[in-house]
C-alpha cells in the first residue's frame, strides 16, 4: 500500500480517470487514482456514450466542443483503443416550445463555429431511416456529433494511459475518511491504510457526497437512476445512422451492434441516498424497471418506422449525479485547502469528461486552466440548497427538462 502521494483522485470513472491522465500528461508526479470498485466499472460502462456538443449554456458548449475534439484524437493522444462513431445527430421538435429550443441551439452552435442547421423530412429519412416524419415541426442536424460504441472504453483508456505515465491505480480500495488539519487536506484513509497527501480530488460519482462528508463538506448533488435498453438486430440499422433525440419525450436513440439503443428521462426520477445503501453496494445491484422504458418508447411510437420492436437484448441502468442547475461541479472547495470536486455529470458526462479532466488538471497543476471554471464552482450555490427537499426538487426539474427549456439556477 502506497503511503504518500502528491494527488489522490477518488473515483476511477469518467471524470476521475480523465483528471488522472491529464495530470500525468502535464508531468505531475505522485498521482494515485483510487476506487472502491474496479476501474471504470460503475455508471460509466452503463452509459449511452453520446457526445452532444451544442448546449444552450455557452459554458457547457465550450466544454462539450473541446471534449468532442479530444475524443476524436483520443487513440493518438493516449495510445489506447476507442471505438468512435461520428454519426452526427438529429434533434426533433414535435411542439412549439421545443421548436424554439432547437432554433436557439442551432444559433448557439453556429456562433461556436459548428455546422448546425435545420433539415427537411426527406433529408432526415436518409440520416435516420427508422424515424417516421410524422408530427414533426423542426429537425436540427449537427454533423460532427458522435458517440462512443462502448462507453467504458474511455475511462478505462484514460486510467491505463495515466498508469503508463507513472500514476498508481488502487482499485477495490474503499476510502473511509479524509484527514483535515487547520482547514487543509492532510491524508486519505482507506480500508488498507492511510495515504498522506496535500491534494484530494473527489470524483467518486454516485458516492461523491459521501466522500465530501468525510471531509465535513456538503456537495449539492443527488444520484439519479437512468436507464436504457438495446434491442436485438433490426434489418437496415447501421452504425453510421445519426443519433436521434426527441425533445418533448426526453428520449434518445442510436445504433448499437445492429440493434437500437433507446434511453430517456423518467418523468418521476428516482433519486438514491447512498448512505442508506449497503457498504458493498455497486451500481450493478441497482434495481431497474423496464416499464419506464416501455412508457418512453410508447410516447414516440408515431415517430418510429417499426411496427414492433424486436426483443430487448440488454437493459442497462446507472447512477449519474444531478446538480440544481444542470451544470457539473468542478474545481476547488474554498473552505478546505487542497480539496477539489469533479462531479455532477447531469447525465451528460461523456460530452464533457475529457475537457473537465484537462481543465481540472491544469487548475491543480498550474492554478490557471485554459477555460475558466468559475461557472462550475461549488461556491455558486452558497447555502441555497442546504435543504435536502429543496435540492431534490431542483435536481428533478433539471433532469426532467434535460432537452427542453430548463430553468437555470
Amino acid at each position: 500500500m502506497i503511503e504518500e502521494a502528491g494527488v489522490v483522485i477518488i473515483g476511477a470513472g469518467a471524470f476521475g480517470s480523465s483528471t488522472a491522465y491529464h495530470l500525468a500528461a502535464l508531468g505531475r508526479e505522485g498521482i494515485v487514482l483510487i476506487d472502491a470498485h474496479d476501474v471504470a466499472s460503475q455508471t460509466s460502462p452503463r452509459a449511452a456514450g453520446l457526445v452532444k456538443q451544442i448546449q444552450l449554456d455557452p459554458d457547457m458548449s465550450r466544454l462539450s466542443t473541446l471534449s468532442a475534439k479530444k475524443i476524436m484524437g483520443f487513440p493518438e493522444e493516449t495510445g489506447q483503443p476507442l471505438t468512435i462513431v461520428q454519426s452526427g445527430s438529429v434533434s426533433i421538435a414535435r411542439g412549439e416550445p421545443d421548436e424554439a429550443v432547437i432554433k436557439a441551439e442551432i444559433a448557439a452552435g453556429q456562433s461556436l463555429g459548428l455546422e448546425a442547421y435545420s433539415i427537411s423530412l426527406d433529408e432526415m429519412s436518409l440520416l435516420a431511416p427508422l424515424i417516421r416524419p410524422r408530427d414533426v415541426r423542426i429537425i436540427a442536424y449537427i454533423p460532427s456529433d458522435l458517440y462512443i460504441e462502448e462507453p467504458g472504453q474511455l475511462p478505462l483508456g484514460y486510467a491505463r494511459a495515466a498508469e503508463q505515465r507513472g500514476a498508481t491505480l488502487l482499485p477495490n480500495t474503499p476510502v473511509t475518511g479524509i484527514g483535515i488539519e487547520e482547514d487543509r487536506v492532510t491524508k486519505v484513509i482507506t480500508a488498507q491504510g492511510e495515504i498522506r497527501t496535500p491534494i484530494v480530488i473527489d470524483a467518486a460519482g454516485a458516492w461523491a457526497r459521501l466522500v465530501a462528508e468525510r471531509a465535513g463538506l456538503r456537495v449539492p448533488l443527488v444520484p439519479v437512476r437512468h436507464q436504457l435498453c438495446i434491442t436485438e438486430r433490426i434489418p437496415g440499422v447501421e452504425a453510421s445512422h445519426a443519433i436521434c433525440r426527441i425533445y418533448d419525450a426526453g428520449v434518445y436513440m442510436r445504433s448499437h451492434q445492429g440493434g437500437l439503443m433507446i434511453g430517456g428521462y423518467e418523468a418521476d426520477p428516482q433519486f438514491h441516498d447512498m448512505q442508506a445503501l449497503p457498504p458493498d453496494f455497486a451500481v450493478g445491484d441497482l434495481p431497474l424497471d423496464m416499464r419506464v422504458l416501455e412508457r418512453l418508447i410508447q410516447s414516440i411510437r408515431k415517430q418510429l418506422l417499426i411496427d414492433a420492436l424486436p426483443p430487448i437484448r440488454e437493459h442497462r441502468g446507472g447512477l449519474p449525479t444531478m446538480t440544481p442547475d444542470g451544470r457539473p461541479i468542478v474545481g476547488a472547495v474554498p473552505s478546505v485547502d487542497g480539496f477539489y470536486v469533479a462531479s455532477g455529470c447531469c447525465v451528460g458526462g461523456f460530452s464533457i469528461c475529457p475537457a473537465v479532466g484537462e481543465m481540472l488538471a491544469e487548475l491543480v497543476h498550474t492554478g490557471l486552466p485554459s477555460l475558466f471554471l468559475d461557472a462550475f464552482s461549488i461556491a455558486r450555490f452558497g447555502t441555497a440548497f442546504d435543504s435536502e427537499q429543496t435540492l431534490r426538487a431542483a435536481c428533478a426539474l433539471q433532469y426532467t427538462h434535460r432537452y427542453t427549456a430548463r430553468p437555470q439556477g
